[in-house]
């Protein structure tokens, strides 16, 4: 039970400490995360991409940039 905790812990830490979400830059919306025509649902840094394909961060499937088309 002992192993289990601290393998639960390590894990969460391990997690919390992967997060690259860089709150400094939240609102910079410029980059290619949010103004490419397909967009990572998580708005990871460097994603985003005029066709549809992965993000190569997370992995999730990109989506359509709703917000492209209000924008023109």
């Amino acid at each position: 039970m002992k192993i289990r905790s601290i393998i639960f812990v390590w894990v969460t830490l391990l997690s919390i400490a992967s997060c690259t979400i860089n709150f400094s830059d939240k609102n910079d919306m410029s980059g290619a995360e949010y103004t490419s025509a397909f967009v990572c649902p998580m708005y990871c840094e460097g994603s985003g991409s005029n066709e549809p394909g992965s993000c190569p961060t997370c992995n999730m499937d990109y989506v359509k940039n709703e917000n492209i088309n209000s924008k023109q």
